[in-house]
């Protein structure tokens, strides 16, 4: 499924996000002797977002924010983010090409210590995101009232990578830097942070190209960065770039 939330295509989209560190570290903290809560029992089948360009959603506009978790749902798409010590949320619906939420203020509640649970509650609904050790994922929106409006098991999964030492695979290098390609030919850029997804450039050996952003897969097992390399934004997994620094 072609994710295109990230991938933005005008100059004023193409300023992305540090990755927040504080998703990365509270997940190497879980003990691997907990009991585990399920959060997805049944995966759905991935839909196409709804529209071709990443317009909906604009996950990426002013790098002093930085992304906690991004998953998506059969019909939504949720991105948690930190600005300063505040934690915000963004939701955006697939079916109806709609940004229903923008920078709701988030509350981290305390929770088992297998799993992250993110809350917004402002307006008419509640929304809570989860994801566990098992990098499954879950968004649950409540009405005003109490009544369930939505309960939905996310996928495409991307999480925060802290700097220094993290078990995904791949140099670690710091958005807002440049960095240089070390592929024997050309590392591909694509239009995910996964493998498999489409290559919408290349950036050859030896060529600088910039880091706006940085997450890790859990699927895949890699960092993924996202650069801007001749007027073209994609995704470049990590082994194949290193900091300039």
């Amino acid at each position: 499924m072609l994710l295109t939330l990230w991938p933005l295509r005008t100059a004023a989209r193409l300023r992305s996000l540090a990755i927040c560190s504080t998703m990365a570290l509270a997940m190497g903290a879980m003990a691997p002797t907990l009991a585990i809560t399920r959060l997805a029992t049944t995966r759905p089948e991935p839909r196409p977002l709804g529209n071709s360009d990443g317009t909906g959603l604009l996950l990426a506009q002013d790098p002093i924010l930085e992304t906690a978790l991004f998953f998506e749902t059969e019909t939504m798409a949720v991105r948690v983010y930190r600005q300063g010590s505040n934690h915000l949320m963004n939701l955006y619906n697939k079916a109806t090409d709609v940004v229903e939420a923008r920078g709701i203020p988030v509350s981290i509640i305390p929770s088992h210590r297998d799993q992250i649970v993110y809350r917004a509650d402002r307006g008419e609904a509640e929304r809570i995101a989860r994801i566990n050790a098992l990098n499954e994922t879950e968004l649950e929106i409540i009405a005003a009232d109490g009544s369930l409006v939505l309960k939905e098991p996310g996928f495409n999964a991307v999480v925060g990578v802290p700097d220094g030492s993290t078990d995904f695979q791949g140099n670690n290098v710091a958005p807002g830097t440049g960095a240089i390609v070390l592929s024997a030919e050309a590392a591909r850029l694509r239009s995910q942070p996964r493998l498999g997804s489409d290559i919408i450039g290349a950036a050859s050996r030896r060529e600088i190209v910039d880091v706006l952003d940085r997450v890790g897969n859990p699927d895949d097992g890699f960092i993924w960065y996202q650069v801007f390399h001749e007027g073209v934004t994609g995704w470049v997994r990590g082994d194949l770039l290193q900091s300039l620094r």
